[in-house]
């Protein structure tokens, strides 16, 4: 092909001058291959290729290494094959007239498919698109407007993922067809205007409230149960254990007055119950007395009350 000529001539041209001129024409040699190399070589960098024109006619694809090219005759344009991440702000109104804002993050991709036809992905990311952003954006904005518009404020939040897959699936046959590849869209961020985002917190901070307050009473009323309960079986067990000790008491009682009355038969129930009441009360009386700073005070009884109380316990007796 022409563009062999260029190395050859980065050699020939030089050695011919000083072959024919001798060493008066070196330095114009050099010079003339300064020139000629800055006009002709093309060092392309990784994960870059470079196409060629001539007479701005596509001709090849120069790929990362060292390459040449024809001076004044053949043109080159680049086109980078790394992953880009191209950010995309859109507002919209939802159905219920919120205004809301959905930012993406798309990322995409020219692929090196190894075809240096006006077929392949190269070739068309170059020459049958001018502005492939402005492109991706409208869209978007196309698309997701149509979608916001079916959504709620309140439900928009739970559309993150269809969102995200709905765009996908518009934007990937559109850069397609200018050569590039989509590898993903993100959904970055989904935004209210900010009066209607502070009435939702609102909402929120009230419904946790209600719901504390709630959990509050609950948790008071399930403790007043038990507490009711508590109470309820102490009580029982209280009474229990004082019928207990009232049968004891009755218990030995009657064991007391079985005893004395075996030592001296002419003694009646009625005389020894009098005698252990009389027993118990002087040694109340005492137990009283023999604390300190204690005071008693003793008064008439009722006798009649005392005899009443006495037949009845004879008749238990």
């Amino acid at each position: 092909m022409l563009w062999f000529i260029v190395p050859l001539a980065l050699i020939v041209v030089p050695f011919a001058l000083i072959w024919t001129l001798w060493f008066a024409w070196i330095v114009p040699a050099i010079i003339f291959d300064i020139i000629l190399a800055s006009l002709s070589i093309r060092i392309v960098k990784p994960n870059t290729v470079m196409t060629v024109e001539f007479f701005w006619k596509y001709n090849r694809i120069l790929r990362p290494g060292l390459s040449f090219i024809i001076p004044v005759v053949e043109t080159t344009k680049t086109q980078t094959l790394y992953r880009k991440n191209f950010p995309v702000d859109v507002d919209g109104i939802t159905d219920d007239n919120v205004t809301a804002s959905i930012g993406l993050n798309v990322i995409y991709y020219v692929e090196d498919d190894k075809n240096d036809t006006n077929e392949w992905s190269i070739y068309k990311s170059i020459y049958n698109i001018d502005d492939h952003r402005t492109m991706m954006k409208s869209t978007i904005d196309e698309q997701l407007r149509a979608m916001i518009v079916s959504f709620t404020h309140k439900n928009i939040f739970e559309k993150r993922e269809e969102i995200g897959q709905v765009i996908e699936e518009r934007l990937r046959s559109k850069l397609s067809s200018f050569g590039f590849r989509l590898d993903s869209i993100q959904v970055r961020d989904i935004k209210l205007a900010p009066s209607v985002m502070e009435a939702m917190n609102k909402v929120i901070e009230t419904e946790k409230l209600k719901e504390a307050a709630l959990n509050e009473a609950e948790a008071k009323k399930i403790m007043q149960v038990k507490q009711a309960e508590a109470e309820k079986e102490s009580k029982i067990l209280l009474w229990e254990g004082m019928a207990g000790q009232r049968m004891k008491i009755a218990e030995w009682f009657k064991e007391s007055v079985d005893m004395i009355k075996k030592t001296d038969n002419s003694l009646n129930a009625e005389k020894v119950l009098q005698f252990l009441l009389d027993s118990s009360r002087i040694e109340t009386l005492w137990n009283i007395w023999v604390q300190n700073n204690s005071k008693l005070i003793y008064l008439n009884e009722d006798l009649e009350w005392r005899a009443s109380k006495l037949v009845s316990w004879s008749e238990i007796m």
